[in-house]
Formats: C-alpha cells, sequence, structure tokens
C-alpha cells in the first residue's frame, strides 16, 4: 500500500465519520432549539463544516469508485472503447482544467486565511475558517490524484 492509498483510506473513513457528526449535530441542534429554546451557533457552523468536507471529500471517493452521475442513456448505447476515450477527453479539457483553475485561484484566499487564522464572523462561531478554504485546495489535490 503505497502512501496516496493510504491518504486515499483516511479521506474515505474521516468522510464517512464528518456524515455522522453532521448528522448527531443537526439532531442536537434541533433538541436545543425546539425543546430547552437555545441555540449555539458553534453548532451550527460544525454542521456547514461537515457538509463542505463530506461534499468536497465524497465527490473524490465517489470518482475513485466510478460511482459518479453519467449519462447512461447515451454510455448504454456505446461501446466500451468510446466510452473509455470520452472519459479520457473529458478527463484531459475539463477534470485536470478545472483542478488547476480552483488550486490556482483559491491559493491567495487560503494563503490569507491560514495568515490571519480566520475566525467565524458570527459571535460564538468557530475560529477555523482557513481550515474550511483549506478544504477546497485539497478537494482539488484530491481530484487530480483521482484521475
Amino acid at each position: 500500500m503505497t502512501i496516496l492509498d493510504k491518504i486515499n483510506y483516511f479521506v474515505e473513513y474521516i468522510t464517512i465519520r464528518f456524515f455522522y457528526v453532521m448528522f448527531f449535530s443537526v439532531i442536537i441542534n434541533i433538541l436545543l432549539r425546539y425543546i430547552l429554546n437555545t441555540n449555539f451557533i458553534f453548532m451550527q457552523e460544525l454542521v456547514m463544516y461537515m457538509h463542505a468536507f463530506i461534499f468536497l471529500f465524497g465527490i473524490s471517493i465517489c470518482l475513485k469508485e466510478d460511482s459518479h452521475v453519467c449519462i447512461d442513456i447515451i454510455s448504454n448505447k456505446l461501446n466500451q472503447k468510446i466510452c473509455k476515450t470520452i472519459e479520457k477527453i473529458g478527463l484531459i479539457f475539463f477534470i485536470i482544467p478545472f483542478c488547476v483553475f480552483v488550486m490556482y485561484e483559491s491559493s491567495s484566499m487560503i494563503v490569507r486565511s491560514w495568515v490571519m487564522l480566520e475566525g467565524s464572523s458570527e459571535p460564538g462561531g468557530l475560529p477555523f475558517v482557513y481550515i474550511l478554504k483549506s478544504s477546497i485546495y485539497i478537494f482539488s489535490l484530491l481530484i487530480f490524484y483521482r484521475q
């Protein structure tokens, strides 16, 4: 098992755990709000962070397992060789440039966020906005690696 395979396994493991954290945080938020009539901003932001992590990291998992959305109506009528060619063309002209673009465009925003250790703009919010923004770059790296 290579180091990249270990990273992939870790990303899958942590993404699944993020789902459980988000699920239980939503339930706790609902109970606190409607039974105890109280609200915590950090709990709402935790749900938002977990939601972002699940989607950003989950995309790379779907690509790895080939369980992403594709146009079955068209691909079922084509033979495997043509489907693989179309996938390679999509990879070269869409996915790789998209990943490079996202990494390029998000780099300055992420660096600024880390320099100032950006926190939530809401009082009582989570002080980890820089980690959330860094997940954008990690998302691009994971997608790029999967291809």
